[in-house]
């Protein structure tokens, strides 16, 4: 069917001139893109076939060269504008791997399309100023874009929820998995990308969707891949995986790294100029070019100022200066900052630790205390407009576990709604509930006291931070340390030990009241604490070393010296001294899977595999007859222990699924056992997380100023 551009033509309740490239509903404007309105008329002009992307392309974008994502955004804005669903099209339909066809039945319109009153006012003032002599043209044609900029900008109230403004859609998990990551939008907003765990391998691995198709495609190759960031340009994503920073070329499937990843990843950023940059979670900001080379230090942690993390960088348009989050206890340094790639002093601009994402042409947004809010943003001048908006409410923060929280670009916004509120609960051997212990903020790595009356956890990292002693008898708990991280008990339940200043201290202190004193230990490797030797003299902790990897320490009480204990080319991680101090369990991924062993201690001697099929914190009933470990699904296996100098290890059993979200092989410990290993003490998610990942198509109608007129002169206003 040829094209007409003389003429305009109806379909349903619109109407298209194409010579104006105005989309109309009931005679009123619909904003819409220049592009998607090109991409609208030739689909419609050639509504006898199907349309291929590469000639949808070239006519809509006949002067510049884009990826397939541009498109994939401009048919996503257009089904947004006619309340087309894709499942079940009416005006556009997708054809799975080639392009599109417009299936409406379109009429020719009687009439030229009139312009809305406003615009038509607007219009026709500017058209009279113009000929006046004592008006030059460009003051017209400002006042004119003035206009039309008015109309598209659309006021909403910052007291309101936003969200339906937008269409909300969600992802749920592929079949046979459990999303385990926040979403992630490409730049366009065409694609989402995000991490799913196989419920029977417990694998995890990256899954692409388009957002104008039903189905994700799990990308192959991609195992125990984390936190994604996509390139500029949407063809490539990149990812963390087994210590290395990969990058993926979506199309072929070509795989590179980019640089080796020595701590647990924060995030990271691929920035216009061709510089990535990315976090350790431990150390800070590094830089690193995106095709490979030498990695340089950004930032370094402050630990002065009780620095934890530096996370979540984001590039700003000019590729140079980046936001990031500052995660410390003191809430004087806690919050967003912009740095830049030239390392100078970064710039605070929100005082809470909390995810936050720009989006073009001037929008900041970012979640504070469970709101997802946008607020004006001036990239150039880096100010804030000072007036936030409300997007929606109950949004889960940011973690290390699942990402940065929320993904931004003009066409998608994604977040996880639900703040979870933590269950302590004990379990027996069955899974059936026996009691729930009320604390006053999510706790991680929850040790029980040698006698079984008191719980020591460390809290959330980004609220009330620190080291907190639960009675459980009278319910009571008491923060002893507000920067202290993973408790650990002495023996005799007299002492706890545990680490500060992001885990570069370690300290002994009396589990009563009183204060810590001089750490133990005291330089710039971070320390995760893992057992105490029954005869009180030694400590066990994980540290990591360049050319070993995770390696375990042991620390000399009565000498205050330490020396390495087990230093291989692999991990090994989450050692358990058995309770008659003659031998050791640990985590290990020698076999390139991670397993439990159980050596000789303190000699050592030939390992001895213990789990099938991989395994994950290992724990010793009191009486030594028995020892748990978590399996890559999740499921507490228990495995009977006999023997005296020769120990004998009985096939592992499954006891019960401990529904945590977090990776059994993470360096958090998800359950206790209680000293009679009868029961345990799990997080059993009362309120769970949600299972899919929301997507707020739309967000950005009438927070977004146009591109013609400059971000600072676009104010966000209240109206009722």
């Amino acid at each position: 069917m040829p094209e007409n551009h003389d003429s305009a033509v109806c379909f349903g309740e619109f109407t298209l001139d194409r010579r104006a490239r105005r989309l109309c509903r009931d005679g009123r404007d619909i904003p819409l893109p220049s592009r998607a309105v090109a991409a609208l008329a030739h689909l419609i002009a050639h509504r006898d076939r199907v349309v291929e992307k590469d000639e949808l392309i070239a006519a809509a974008w006949r002067d510049v060269a884009v990826t397939d994502d541009s498109l994939v955004h401009a048919i996503s804005v257009l089904r947004r504008a006619l309340g087309d669903d894709p499942a079940r099209p009416s005006f556009i339909e997708t054809i799975p791997r080639r392009g599109y066809r417009f299936v409406g039945p379109p009429t020719a319109a009687a009439e030229p399309v009139p312009l809305p009153p406003a615009t038509a006012v607007a219009t026709a003032t500017a058209t009279a100023i113009a000929r006046s002599p004592r008006v030059s043209r460009f003051v017209a044609a400002a006042l004119l874009l003035a206009g039309v900029a008015f109309l598209v900008y659309r006021v909403v109230d910052p007291a309101g929820d936003a969200s339906s403004r937008g269409e909300r859609v969600q992802q749920d998990a592929p079949p046979g998995t459990e999303i385990v990551s926040d979403g992630v939008v490409s730049p366009a907003g065409g694609h989402l990308a995000f991490v799913a765990r196989d419920t029977t391998s417990g694998r995890t691995a990256l899954w692409l969707r388009a957002l104008d198709e039903r189905e994700a495609r799990q990308l192959t190759g991609t195992d125990d891949a984390s936190q994604p960031f996509f390139a500029p340009d949407g063809r490539t994503i990149a990812y963390f995986a087994r210590g290395r920073l990969v990058a993926r070329d979506i199309q072929t499937g070509r795989t590179r790294t980019v640089a080796a990843v020595n701590g647990a990843p924060a995030g990271g950023s691929w920035g216009t100029t061709g510089t990535i940059v990315f976090a350790e979670w431990t150390t800070g900001l590094y830089t690193v070019p995106a095709d490979g080379g030498a990695v340089s230090p950004l930032t370094r942690l402050d630990h002065a100022a009780l620095d934890v993390a530096h996370a979540w960088p984001q590039f700003l348009p000019d590729g140079r200066r980046f936001l990031y989050q500052v995660i410390s206890p003191e809430t004087a340094r806690a919050g967003v900052y912009a740095g830049t790639t030239g390392a100078e002093p970064g710039l605070r601009l929100l005082d809470e630790a909390t995810a936050a994402s720009y989006v073009a042409p001037g929008v900041l947004v970012y979640v504070l205390r469970g709101m997802l809010m946008a607020e004006s943003f001036d990239a150039a001048r880096l100010q804030l407009g000072g007036r936030p908006v409300l997007l929606a409410a109950d949004v889960a923060p940011a973690s290390l576990e699942r990402g940065h929280g929320i993904s931004a670009s003009p066409g998608a916004l994604t977040f996880r709604a639900g703040t979870r509120k933590q269950h302590l609960t004990w379990v027996d051997r069955a899974g059936t509930p026996q009691g729930t212990l009320e604390v006053p903020s999510p706790m991680f790595n929850v040790r029980v006291s040698p006698g079984g009356d008191y719980v020591a956890a460390a809290s959330s990292l980004t609220d009330s931070t620190g080291v907190w002693l639960v009675d459980i008898a009278r319910r009571h708990s008491t923060r002893l340390e507000p920067d202290g991280i993973a408790p650990l008990w002495s023996p005799d339940g007299a002492s706890l030990a545990f680490t500060s200043r992001g885990g570069l201290d370690l300290h002994v202190r009396p589990s009563g009241g009183a204060r810590r004193s001089a750490p133990l230990v005291s330089d710039q490797i971070v320390k995760v604490l893992n057992d105490w030797s029954p005869e009180r003299q030694h400590i066990i902790y994980t540290r990591h070393d360049a050319a070993t990897k995770l390696d375990l320490w042991q620390l000399s009480l009565s000498q205050a010296t330490n020396r390495p204990l087990l230093a291989t080319p692999s991990n090994e991680v989450q050692a358990r001294i058995s309770p008659d101090g003659r031998w050791i369990a640990y985590a290990s991924d020698a076999s390139e899977v991670q397993e439990i062993y159980v050596r000789r201690y303190p000699q050592l001697d030939e390992p001895r595999l213990v789990s099938a099929g991989g395994g994950a914190q290992p724990q010793w009933r009191a009486d030594r007859q028995e020892l748990f470990y978590l399996s890559p699904d999740g499921t507490l296996m228990g495995v009977p222990v006999s023997g005296s100098d020769q120990l004998t290890f009985s096939a592992p059993r499954r006891l019960l699924r401990i529904p945590t979200r977090d990776s059994p092989s993470g360096a958090r410990d998800s359950y206790a056992v209680m000293p009679d290993g009868r029961s345990f003490l799990i997080d059993a998610h009362g309120d769970p997380e949600p299972a899919a990942i929301a997507v707020l198509l739309g967000w950005a109608v009438g927070l977004t100023p146009p591109r013609s007129a400059p971000a600072t002169h676009v104010e966000i206003v209240a109206s009722r």
